[in-house]
């Protein structure tokens, strides 16, 4: 190799190495001037939901609903209340009280007012079925609009009276039969 070719390489090289380093400021540039800008909002215009497709096999965490990320960053605690908003618990459980100690008595006197006496495993299945449907009665009076520390004993005294009509009207209806 000649010395000419040499000074010829050498120039190609320190002509790249120039492009290379301004292009490296160029970019460094750039990054500094996008880092600077507020960072771009998230717009989401439609989602549709295939839950019949999904298989979660274990679901966890908070789920904020109306709540953006830059809220829940301000925020030092989101809580609410649990016995204000959700009484459902004790009074479930008052109201399964009264099914195992109060209703059997109710039960016997409908079969006698009826003449229709039940055997004990029948009378266990009304009580087991009035149980379940616990649950779906207490949300369904939850919706009344009335002060929240009225709310459970409103709730207790209308599915109390609930049972009590639907099994009086239950033994009319086994009476026609």
């Amino acid at each position: 190799m000649n010395d000419q070719t040499l000074v010829y390489y050498i120039s190609q090289l320190q002509q790249q190495i120039q492009q290379l380093t301004q292009q490296v400021h160029s970019l460094t540039h750039r990054v500094q001037e996008l880092e600077q800008q507020q960072p771009a909002k998230t717009s989401i215009e439609k989602l549709e939901y295939h839950f019949d497709q999904l298989k979660i096999e274990r679901l966890d965490g908070t789920l904020h609903i109306g709540v953006t990320p830059e809220d829940l960053q301000s925020m030092d605690e989101f809580a609410v209340s649990p016995s204000i908003t959700h009484p459902q618990a004790s009074v479930q459980q008052l109201l399964e009280s009264h099914i195992d100690h109060e209703l059997p008595t109710y039960i016997q006197s409908l079969e006698k007012q009826y003449h229709y006496p039940l055997e004990s495993n029948y009378r266990q299945a009304l009580i087991t079925d009035l149980k379940q449907q616990l649950p779906s009665r207490i949300s369904h009076y939850q919706q009344a609009n009335m002060p929240p520390q009225e709310l459970p004993q409103h709730i207790v005294e209308q599915v109390k009276a609930e049972m009590q009509h639907g099994l009086n009207n239950w033994f009319i209806q086994q009476q026609k039969e």
